[in-house]
């Protein structure tokens, strides 16, 4: 019994968090839309804002669309629960990175040329790509064992 119950708090954490990622990619969409009003289409800035709005949108729907898969998962053992954690630390670092870049960087981030940038780049974008480590661990999981 206390292992449903964990699959099922686990499931509310992975909801917890997806809503909290789009949440923020919905804040975003507040500077994108200013963006939009201010800039033009190339505009540096109005690039960064968009990128932040759709990683919020995305990352937080892909973690709520696991959430929704998660008491279909045998969720037992350390790759699913370091999958799980992946998942949530890259899908933040895919919002938080492009955020900070839009309010204080403005401007696309390849070669980091300013401390910032490299804390934006080393410390969120290249952690952003963690959940593609997860899914091939939630696929196997779903769909390498006998369904239930």
């Amino acid at each position: 019994m206390s292992n449903v119950n964990n699959v099922v708090e686990q499931q509310h954490n992975l909801a917890f968090h997806g809503v909290i990622i789009l949440f923020l990619g919905l804040l975003a969409g507040i500077g994108f839309s200013i963006a939009a009003a201010t800039q033009e289409i190339t505009s540096p800035a109005y690039g960064a804002w968009r990128f932040a709005h759709m990683q919020g949108l995305i990352n937080g729907l892909v973690v709520l669309a696991v959430a929704g898969v998660w008491q279909r998962m045998n969720v037992d053992g350390k790759g699913i629960t370091l999958a799980r954690i992946f998942l949530i630390l890259g899908c933040y670092a895919n919002i938080i990175g492009p955020i900070i870049n839009a309010l204080f960087i403005g401007k696309r981030l390849i070669a980091p040329e300013t401390n910032l940038e490299a804390l934006v780049v080393y410390g969120f974008y290249i952690p952003g790509t963690l959940p593609i480590i997860s899914f091939p661990i939630f696929a196997l999981n779903l769909f390498g064992s006998k369904a239930r």
